[in-house]
């Protein structure tokens, strides 16, 4: 009989504990309103990090949708790899309702050719975004103004992936 309970003793534990393991955290496709403040807090710690084609990390360096998707993937948010895929993800958002935390998406390379270049929208005309559009040696994360003619001329596309605007929006206007 003692073997029989350790027996059930030991199977009633393995089921206690395989619930938490069915329960691991999956990623996310947007983040809460109440994160966005920490999350563009996080990409401005990132300023001056090397740009770095193909890059993921603030050790290797990043270009410009990889630093994009480390920044979100540090809030539990799971972008594609590429600026043209992480442009079909999330809420497409008109050019004229910005909001700090929106994506935005740049034709660098000709209308024709597509998106090219992503960045995320901090307010007041300014972004942050991994830049290779300087001399040998100056290519690092950095802001950037949709003022300067040449972002103005290639900005395309807009996606929101933050959550809970609109009750935050009515509960203010409450």
């Amino acid at each position: 009989m003692p073997k029989l309970f350790r027996r059930l003793l030991w199977i009633g534990c393995l089921g206690a504990l395989l619930p938490l393991h069915a329960q691991a955290e999956e990623p996310k496709d947007a983040l809460e309103q109440s994160q966005l403040a920490a999350m563009l807090d996080k990409a401005r710690t990132l300023l001056g990090i090397p740009y770095h084609f193909g890059g993921t990390s603030p050790t290797r360096g990043f270009d410009c949708s990889g630093f994009v998707r480390f920044v979100f993937k540090s809030f539990g948010v799971d972008l594609d790899r590429t600026s043209r895929s992480q442009s079909r993800q999330g809420d497409p958002v008109p050019l004229d309702d910005l909001k700090p935390g929106d994506l935005l998406f740049f034709a660098t390379r000709g209308v024709r050719q597509g998106v090219s270049h992503v960045g995320i929208y901090l307010g007041d005309g300014q972004f942050i975004h991994a830049s290779a559009w300087h001399g040998p040696g100056m290519h690092c994360v950095e802001l950037g103004k949709l003022t300067t003619k040449y972002f103005a001329d290639r900005l395309v596309a807009a996606r929101r992936f933050v959550t809970g605007e609109k009750d935050a929006e009515t509960s203010a206007g409450k």
